[in-house]
């Protein structure tokens, strides 16, 4: 059995570019809300998605593209990280930023093969250093949700 697949690099370009139309168009005007910080989210996915733009179309009119290859079991593990934090990012704004960080760093965390002893120590403790840190001593606050 194959373990690898190949993947062409104009492909890769391509996504990349379509994540950087995602941002702009649809991620980066749900999650920011108005009065906030907007420059830096546009900053970077411009960026992102001239530099993609630019290097798709070289490789298109070049036609001297590589092929990649990747691992079907690390491609895996790629897609399970890319679904929890995605659920993690849609997820925050209804839950609450603190009980979402404990069940995305244990989802995380078990998907990486850790055990369960040094999961459940990093789960509360860095939400926990994080709450003490920025809510308590800097008075910032983060998403609360419906349950913290």
């Amino acid at each position: 059995m194959n373990n690898y697949f190949k993947i062409k690099e104009t492909h890769i370009y391509g996504l990349i570019a379509l994540f950087g139309l995602l941002l702009v168009l649809v991620l980066i005007p749900m999650e920011i809300q108005s009065g906030e910080p907007r420059l830096m989210p546009y900053v970077y996915a411009a960026g992102l998605l001239i530099v993609s733009m630019f290097k798709f179309v070289s490789l298109f009119f070049n036609k001297k593209t590589e092929f990649f290859k990747f691992n079907r079991k690390v491609f895996k593990y790629v897609g399970l990280n890319i679904l929890i934090y995605t659920a993690y990012i849609f997820l925050i704004q209804k839950i609450g930023f603190f009980v979402m960080s404990i069940l995305f760093i244990i989802a995380l965390l078990r998907v990486l093969g850790e055990g369960w002893k040094i999961t459940l120590t990093l789960s509360v403790m860095l939400p926990a250093s994080i709450y003490i840190l920025f809510t308590q001593i800097l008075a910032l606050y983060f998403p609360s949700g419906i349950l913290f």
